[in-house]
């Protein structure tokens, strides 16, 4: 591949090609590569978070049930803060 030619892709946006163009328009974007480029790196930081939660989940799961850990108490202390929070 020449280097005129590097980091270019032929993609097929659809319906969703307006929306980029709505937001070159809006002047969020320059040109609609930028906002392609924002879109895939939003994906990419999605896919970040959601691999953080599922580990920290798993990691969860796997330290078991506290055995001094009552539910009662804990629901009861979040009701006031509550409403504390409001008042």
């Amino acid at each position: 591949m020449s280097a005129s030619r590097e980091g270019l892709a032929s993609v097929s946006l659809g319906r969703t090609k307006e929306i980029g163009l709505r937001f070159v328009a809006e002047g969020r974007f320059e040109n609609l590569s930028e906002a392609c480029r924002a879109g895939l790196r939003r994906l990419e930081e999605d896919a970040r978070v959601i691999d953080l939660l599922v580990a920290l989940g798993e990691e969860g799961m796997a330290s078991g049930i506290s055995e001094g850990f009552d539910i009662d108490a804990f629901i009861e202390e979040d009701e006031e803060d509550e409403t504390r929070a409001v008042a």
